[in-house]
C-alpha cells in the first residue's frame, strides 16, 4: 500500500510537472510570438522612418538644385548630335543656353577643346533669340567599335585597362564666358565623351584575357554589346598571333553557348587554351556584316 501511494505521489508529480512545462513554454512560446511581432513592428516603422527620411533628403535636394538654377546666371548648355548625321570622320554638334540678366553690350563666348589640350579655343556665340546663344562645333569622330581590353592574371585581378586613355582621348571640354566692360564671368568646365557617337554602329567590343596560371595557357572572350537594335553586328572574329613582328598564326573565335542568349544586344565569342610563347603580341581582328573590318592590340607578353 506504501508503494503505491508513493508511485501515485510521483505520477502526480510528474503529470504536474509536465502540466507546468507545458503551460511555461506555452507562456514563453507567445511572449516570443509577441516579440518577433515588436520586432517586426520596430523594423516597419524604421523602414517607414528611413523612407521618409529619404523623400524628404531628395525633396530637399531638389529644392536646392532649383534654387541653384534659379540664382545661375547661365541655364544648362544643351548639346544636340544626331549620331546618323555622321559623315565619314567628320560631325557637327549644336550647342545652346540662355544667358539671364544679360546686359547691353556683352560678348559671349563658347571656349572648347579635346583630349587632354589644355589649350581652349575661343569662338563667338550667335545670339538667336535675346539672351538665348548658339554656337555650332565641327569635330572629327572616329567611326568604329569602342574596344573595352581587361586582362586579367589567375587571381581575377585586372592588370590593364585601355579604357581610361580611350576616354581621354575622345573628350570635348567647354564652358562659357560673358565679359562685359572689365567683368569677365565664366561658366564650369563641361566633358563631352565623343566615343558614344563614334561607335553608334558598331558598338562596343569587350575583350578579357584571362590568365589560366598553368602551363602558360590562357583563353580569350570576346562580348559585343550592340549600340541600338539598328547597329551591326559582328560576322567574324579572329585573333593574330604575332611573334617578333611576324604573323605566326590565325585562330577563329567561336561563339560561345554557355552565354546567356537571352540578351539579343550582346554576342559573345571565345578562345580557349592559348599558348604564350616569347615576344608574343594578340590582335582581335572582327569583320562586320558590311565588310568593315577593324584590329586592336589586346595583349603583349611580358619579356
Amino acid at each position: 500500500m506504501e508503494r503505491e501511494k508513493q508511485i501515485k505521489i510521483f505520477v502526480v508529480f510528474v503529470v504536474g510537472a509536465l502540466v507546468v512545462s507545458l503551460i511555461m513554454n506555452f507562456t514563453l512560446f507567445s511572449k516570443l510570438g509577441q516579440l518577433e511581432n515588436q520586432v517586426n513592428s520596430i523594423s516597419n516603422i524604421q523602414y517607414n522612418i528611413s523612407d521618409n527620411v529619404n523623400h524628404q533628403a531628395d525633396h530637399i535636394l531638389g529644392v536646392l538644385d532649383e534654387m541653384k538654377a534659379e540664382q545661375s546666371w547661365i541655364t544648362p548648355i544643351r548639346m544636340d548630335l544626331d549620331p546618323n548625321e555622321v559623315v565619314g570622320d567628320q560631325a557637327e554638334a549644336t550647342f545652346e543656353w540662355q544667358v539671364k540678366e544679360l546686359q547691353k553690350d556683352s560678348e559671349v563666348v563658347f571656349h572648347y577643346t579635346y583630349g587632354d589640350n589644355e589649350k581652349f579655343k575661343a569662338l563667338p556665340a550667335e545670339e538667336i533669340q535675346p539672351g538665348m546663344f548658339r554656337v555650332k562645333v565641327p569635330f572629327e569622330v572616329s567611326v568604329e567599335p569602342r574596344w573595352n581590353v581587361n586582362v586579367m592574371d589567375n587571381n581575377a585581378k585586372m592588370t590593364k585597362k585601355e579604357m581610361e586613355q580611350q576616354m581621354l582621348e575622345n573628350t570635348l571640354k567647354y564652358y562659357v564666358s560673358v565679359s562685359y566692360g572689365d567683368m569677365v564671368k565664366s561658366g564650369k568646365v563641361h566633358t563631352e565623351y565623343l566615343w558614344e557617337y563614334g561607335s553608334h554602329l558598331y558598338g562596343t567590343i569587350q575583350t578579357d584575357v584571362l590568365m589560366m596560371g598553368e602551363d602558360e595557357l590562357f583563353s580569350v572572350m570576346l562580348f559585343h554589346h550592340h549600340a541600338d537594335s539598328s547597329s551591326l553586328w559582328i560576322e567574324e572574329a579572329h585573333l593574330l598571333k604575332y611573334k617578333d613582328g611576324t604573323m605566326s598564326g590565325k585562330d577563329k573565335f567561336v561563339t560561345d553557348e554557355q552565354y546567356d542568349p537571352a540578351d539579343p544586344m550582346t554576342d559573345a565569342f571565345k578562345l580557349d587554351k592559348v599558348k604564350e610563347y616569347k615576344d608574343m603580341r594578340l590582335v582581335v581582328q572582327v569583320t562586320y556584316n558590311n565588310g568593315e573590318s577593324f584590329e586592336k592590340e589586346v595583349y603583349k607578353s611580358r619579356n
